[in-house]
């Protein structure tokens, strides 16, 4: 593997972190944060420009690995919520990915991969081999923008995920939209007792109380917290 030669023709430098908190809807107990990657000196570019311009190098699988690594090791192990990192599809089938892995997180805080359900997956066989032996590591594993990808229950029935994120969309006006309320309670009933969901994007307190409202247990959103450096991470009153 080239990898340390692949990476080195990243400029790790260009890219931060910050932390969005991930909390309990009732208690307002945080259950963990999601690492968010930003790139600080070319604020034009989205993570999603950054990824696009990594592919056609062919260094997307690289940079994602890198990030991985970067977003655990920049923050404090005293802390003892569980970290959500985001892990494109194809860069766990990369045939290094857990010998990489097991060389770097030898004794990791807890983790929870998000695996996009944009990407489509060619290979669910090696994918899920590849995700058991990283849930025999101590990892769990979500399934992120449930609802915005190529397909809505394959990554769930396909993979077990311990928690599905069901996409932003889905909170945007939940208040005042019945079809996406009628679409939630029956997530929350569907998944109850096999996967735990958090709905992401909720931004105001009435989208709050409605999710509440139908069974959501957990969310993330502006509302709640918005991404910050770790160092001085604080939560929103709500």
């Amino acid at each position: 593997m080239n990898f340390l030669r692949q990476i080195q023709t990243i400029d790790a430098s260009n890219f931060v972190h910050l932390y969005q908190p991930i909390c309990q809807i009732e208690t307002g107990e945080i259950l963990g944060y999601e690492a968010l990657v930003r790139n600080k000196s070319l604020n034009e570019l989205s993570p999603l420009d950054i990824f696009k311009q990594a592919e056609q190098e062919g260094k997307r699988a690289y940079l994602d690995s890198h990030l991985l690594f970067q977003a655990v090791n920049s923050v404090s192990y005293v802390c003892n919520h569980t970290l959500f990192l985001n892990v494109f599809p194809s860069t766990l089938l990369e045939k290094w990915f857990l010998s990489w892995w097991d060389e770097h997180f030898i004794t990791p805080a807890p983790l929870v991969i998000e695996i996009s359900e944009s990407e489509p997956v060619n290979d669910w066989e090696t994918l899920k081999s590849v995700i058991n032996k990283l849930r025999k590591r101590g990892v769990k594993i979500a399934v992120d923008d449930m609802g915005s990808g190529y397909s809505f229950f394959q990554h769930w029935v396909e993979l077990n995920p311990d928690y599905i994120k069901l996409d932003r969309y889905y909170a945007a006006g939940l208040a005042e939209n019945s079809l996406k309320q009628r679409i939630i309670k029956h997530l929350t009933k569907l998944f109850d007792g096999y996967s735990i969901i958090i709905l992401e994007g909720i931004e105001t307190e009435k989208d709050l109380n409605t999710a509440k409202q139908l069974g959501i247990s957990y969310a993330q959103g502006y509302l709640l917290g918005r991404p910050s450096p770790w160092k001085c991470l604080s939560v929103q009153n709500w």
